[in-house]
């Protein structure tokens, strides 16, 4: 799991993480989540988008 992005608004902080497997999503979690149970939710949802057989990669550009 890699955090490649991250908004913070006044209620959520939103993810955008990358998967082992490539796979690219989003989630918003509460600003008052602890640092340890994003990375234990997050990792939960890496799992999942992974299994899922509807997940994609998508192709992303640094430039």
């Amino acid at each position: 799991m890699k955090i490649i992005n991250l908004e913070i608004s006044n209620y959520n902080i939103t993810y955008t993480v990358e998967t082992k497997k490539g796979n690219v999503f989003t989630h918003a979690l509460p600003k008052d989540v602890t640092t340890h149970n994003v990375q234990r939710y997050l990792n939960l949802l890496c799992n999942n988008v992974d299994k899922s057989k509807y997940s994609a990669k998508i192709p992303r550009d640094f430039n």
